[in-house]
């Protein structure tokens, strides 16, 4: 594997300088656990997603957290990947958000604005002075700590390096797209080299090392010209033809509409999806579905587009937690949360169920435990070197997603031509961000 590209293009020396105000405070936190019976026995809630080993991991960590504190009951809320932003959503509105929620990027500012959730830096059970006080800027809005991040999520690339030995494939020679190719030439009728859950990923990063910028600035204008975006697609569609990426129609016939985990997929268990574009936080089951089965998933550095300069990976805060503005056990909370992101044991029970934890003390532990290494921890360090452009908020929102999917969709099932499908993806995400921008007061 060739030297990972070094430097990162920083986003957060763009944000206010709170963040410094925000660590400060939260050293002076009370980082004590309560576990006094005699307390008023409270009922608090937490919701969260996932697939099967992350509901595990964190029903076994509340009922060890509820032995160590017999007053607080934590009332668990599981629930798949599909259709996030509209539960949030009709939740939020409703006013019966759980005192936990799990949370996305682009839900903090949109929804955190006017005291929209709690300010943690109220809470005084909840000690975040473990983690870097930058980091926590993007939970900030409006200069309070309305949420904490769980970890830095970047998007690499992976591969089933036993499947692709078993079709003659040596990964130490792919290099560029071309290779990738020309290799997919030796794979099986109805087999894939990568499987991405949106055409957007690799076109965005394909576009961010042919340009140098993001597809948004840091106040929601746009980078890219239509011409880019019709680049992009083409570049796209010749792969997708090719076979280096799952073409729609495969992937709506055998995963579904929903950008869900591979881990339990029968065309990744069987390798016909070979490898894939993910984020670091989402993968660790699909390295485990193939390690049951005797293969083995390895990163691989990613190809920099012809023309570009950098790899630009896109990087984001993964997961973040908010607490409702309505809770009306503040303390019991941060207690709670704060043995998520913190404790050791607790982080020993997670383990990397939601992926790598920014929490300085989680590291630690889970480090020590001996959990954080092989492909994660190869992951982890691919991800902290490599040079990447942080995402603006509203990236992942719903209509964007929407506007990019069914456009492409409709190019390669053959109801429309690139020119027009890339006129209508740019001259829709612009008008989109435009609004975005304002409701997320980014101008």
């Amino acid at each position: 594997m060739k030297k990972w590209q070094k430097g990162a293009i920083s986003f957060l020396s763009l944000l206010s300088a709170t963040a410094v105000m925000a660590g400060c405070d939260a050293g002076k936190k009370n980082t004590g656990t309560s576990s006094n019976a005699d307390a008023d026995a409270v009922e608090i809630s937490f919701s969260w997603w996932g697939n099967d080993d992350r509901h595990e991991a964190t029903r076994n960590m509340i009922n060890n957290f509820q032995e160590g504190n017999k007053n607080i009951t934590v009332k668990g809320e599981p629930s798949g990947f599909g259709d996030l932003d509209q539960v949030f959503t009709t939740r939020y509105a409703g006013g019966t958000l759980a005192d936990i929620t799990t949370a996305l990027y682009n839900w903090v500012p949109q929804f955190g604005q006017n005291d929209g959730f709690y300010d943690l830096g109220e809470i005084s059970t909840l000690d975040l002075s473990t983690y870097d006080e930058n980091f926590l800027a993007f939970g900030q809005v409006e200069g309070k700590q309305v949420a904490v991040p769980y970890g830095e999520n970047t998007l690499i690339m992976y591969v089933n390096k036993s499947e692709y030995e078993r079709n003659g494939i040596d990964i130490s020679t792919l290099k560029t797209w071309d290779d990738y190719a020309e290799a997919a030439q030796k794979l099986p009728e109805g087999s894939f080299m990568l499987a991405s859950p949106t055409w957007r990923f690799p076109v965005t990063i394909w576009l961010q090392q042919k340009t140098g910028m993001s597809e948004f600035d840091e106040k929601g204008n746009m980078n890219w010209t239509e011409q880019d975006y019709l680049d992009g697609m083409t570049w796209y569609k010749e792969m997708a033809d090719a076979r280096v990426f799952v073409s729609r129609k495969d992937y709506l016939e055998n995963v579904g509409t929903e950008p869900v985990s591979l881990a339990t997929n029968k065309k990744w268990l069987e390798g016909e999806y070979g490898g894939g574009i993910g984020w670091v936080a989402g993968i660790s089951s699909d390295y485990e579905a193939l390690k049951e089965i005797g293969d083995e998933m390895v990163v691989v550095d990613y190809p920099i587009a012809e023309g570009g300069t950098e790899v630009n990976l896109m990087s984001k805060p993964s997961l973040l937690f908010v607490v409702s503005k309505d809770t009306e056990h503040p303390e019991e909370v941060g207690t709670f949360l704060n043995e998520f992101l913190n404790g050791e044991e607790a982080n020993k029970i997670l383990g990397l169920s939601r992926g790598i934890p920014a929490s300085s003390k989680a590291v630690e532990a889970l480090t020590e435990d001996g959990q954080l290494t092989g492909f994660m921890k190869d992951a982890y360090d691919y991800a902290q070197e490599a040079v990447k452009i942080n995402q603006t908020p509203f990236y992942e929102d719903g209509t964007l997603t929407t506007i990019y999917t069914s456009e492409m969709e409709a190019v390669e099932l053959g109801r429309t031509d690139l020119e027009t499908a890339a006129k209508n993806v740019y001259e829709q995400t612009k008008e989109q961000a435009a609004k975005l921008a304002k409701d997320y007061k980014l101008q």
